[in-house]
């Protein structure tokens, strides 16, 4: 199986009420996904994604703008004429149905020659099976399946129908963190193997990141930034992008540029690794991994908090006169005590610089 690519452009959702104000929920979004691509599209609740994803599908009218699959315009055609698979969030599994007639249900709702034979049903409902690993709970029934066994139940009923595009909303969120690993894991394993074109919606960054192909990174129905993992996590585009995707957060200190440093505080200044304007308000993000402990040079701090965490260490430290404190990745072997003072090394090629007036990036 291959995937068909997509296209949005200018997609736009406004919802209107009378009495009230219009929401504007998706602005005038342009995508372009290759064949057999997985896009993740990531933002926090009520950005949009959600919304993109059902007018994708059908299931929400177009405000304005064009959606194209293989080439040709999908919006004005009904959910059922887009051959389309969503897997949703909330599983959406027929509870009387065992799981093996919950995977042919939609295949033997179709009408005419797309419909096939009952031989031909019952072959794909194998195939996916297997594909899935859904075999042995064939004559099960949703009620006695476990979180991620739903969740491979409601991904193969998509994945039935042969779809050219594939849609999975917040596919992992109900699952504990051991099943969401394993089915990440199995996730991008059968993407991969049948090669849908993929549309992943999530606001969790770890599965956008370890998944996706590319991302888009959402807030407000914008797309803030389109990228790769890499290129997302090490160059955002703005404030915005460099604060939601990292885990630990990036840290970012408000300062003023001059003579290629940013003055934090009358005693606290960080190189910048870019030429920036003399006198002209930033915000210098540093992520915890960038920043070292060192025995001389670098700058005063002092520990407010030191976790333990078993493969590595998390410091908070307050620089002298700086509101903000500085989070620092710590090696596992080292103890800090409260209060202690140590000094600290920024790299300045890992060192993101943000204009504060607009947030976006001066690299």
């Amino acid at each position: 199986m291959t995937g068909t690519g997509l296209e949005l452009r200018e997609l736009r959702k406004t919802y209107r009420s009378r009495g009230r104000p219009s929401v504007d929920a998706v602005r005038g979004i342009d995508l372009t996904l290759r064949s057999g691509e997985l896009l993740g599209l990531l933002g926090p609740s009520g950005c949009g994604k959600s919304t993109t994803l059902r007018m994708i599908a059908g299931l929400e009218p177009v405000t304005g703008g064009d959606i194209l699959v293989g080439g040709t315009s999908v919006v004005e055609r009904p959910a059922q004429q887009r051959n389309i698979g969503v897997a949703f969030e909330n599983y959406a599994l027929y509870p009387p149905l065992s799981v093996a007639e919950n995977l042919a249900f939609g295949l033997k709702a179709r009408r005419g020659a797309a419909r096939g034979s009952r031989g031909d049903v019952e072959r794909k409902v194998k195939d996916i099976a297997e594909r899935v690993g859904l075999t042995d709970l064939l004559g099960a029934r949703p009620a006695g399946l476990s979180s991620g066994q739903k969740q491979r139940v409601s991904l193969a009923r998509a994945l039935i129908r042969e779809p050219d595009v594939l849609l999975l909303d917040e596919p992992l969120s109900h699952l504990d963190a051991a099943q969401r690993d394993s089915t990440r894991r199995e996730l991008k394993r059968i993407q991969k193997d049948l090669g849908h074109t993929t549309i992943l919606v999530t606001h969790d960054q770890e599965e956008a990141l370890s998944l996706a192909d590319r991302i888009a990174v959402m807030k407000d129905g914008v797309i803030q930034q389109l990228g790769t993992p890499y290129e997302i996590y090490d160059s955002p585009a703005n404030v915005f992008v460099a604060d939601f995707v990292g885990e630990p957060a990036i840290t970012l200190l408000p300062g003023i540029a001059g003579d290629g440093h940013a003055r934090l505080s009358d005693t606290v200044r960080i190189a910048l690794p870019v030429p920036v304007d003399e006198g002209r308000k930033v915000v210098v993000g540093i992520r915890p991994e960038d920043v070292r402990l060192t025995a001389e040079g670098g700058l005063p701090a002092r520990v407010v908090a030191h976790e333990p965490l078993l493969e590595s260490g998390l410091a908070t430290l307050a620089l002298d006169g700086v509101e903000r404190h500085l989070v620092v990745l710590t090696d596992p072997e080292v103890r800090l005590a409260h209060d202690e003072r140590v000094r600290v090394a920024a790299d300045p090629g890992h060192t993101h610089v943000f204009d504060a007036e607009t947030g976006a990036s001066l690299r």
